[in-house]
């Protein structure tokens, strides 16, 4: 076996909560008092031109929450949908450990916007962990197509046979594995250690 110097994480679901899920969705229409059904009938044909960074946080909004005149404002929407994003502690503390033993090199591959990606990096500081962001908006390729692992093997000059792969969703732990990285599907982040474990991961 490859020896691994190399660890991929995605971010929503592993590292923090999901930065714009259906679950956030749902809140901001109880919270701003909008119909659901119709949000979503526009965030759909939006959300991956939006992930891989056609379109702005801006352009985004005024096609699903504001194309008619509000009683709240743009800003205000906005605040409440950065924060939704929480800390998963459990990990972060896993990744403070693999950061300050400094044997591993760490770099995410995830799918998110633009705006809410700065401000989750920045926000949770993000940037001690991860040497580098293979971000859908930067990429402009989304999860779970193999190029977005093709591309951060490239950029970051890795050999898939020495990285490792986490994800908490089957289509892109399957499609990091079709691109030749060990990969883990993690449905808690509570047993993240154990599972880094098995693969002789150093913590």
């Amino acid at each position: 076996m490859n020896e691994i110097t190399t660890i991929f994480f995605d971010v929503g679901g592993i590292c923090l909560t999901n930065g714009w899920d259906n679950i956030s969705r749902k809140k901001s229409t109880e919270k701003f008092s909008l119909d659901y059904e119709e949000m979503e009938k526009r965030h759909m044909p939006l959300f991956k031109v939006f992930e891989k960074g056609g379109l702005s946080l801006d352009e985004y909004l005024n096609e699903v929450v504001f194309y008619k005149e509000r009683n709240f404002s743009k800003r205000d929407f906005v605040e409440f949908m950065f924060l939704q994003s929480r800390p998963i502690n459990s990990t972060l503390k896993v990744l403070d450990k693999l950061a300050s033993n400094k044997k591993y090199h760490l770099a995410t591959i995830n799918n998110e916007s633009r705006e809410l990606n700065d401000f989750r990096i920045n926000e949770f500081g993000l940037k001690k962990y991860f040497q580098c962001f293979f971000s859908s908006c930067y990429l402009g390729v989304r999860k779970p197509d193999e190029e977005i692992y093709d591309k951060a093997l490239y950029i970051f000059h890795k050999n898939p046979e020495e990285c490792l792969y986490i994800d908490d969703r089957e289509e892109n732990y399957n499609a990091a594995r079709n691109s030749g990285l060990k990969s883990i599907l993690l449905d808690d982040p509570e047993n993240l250690e154990s599972k880094l474990e098995e693969f002789k991961i150093a913590i």
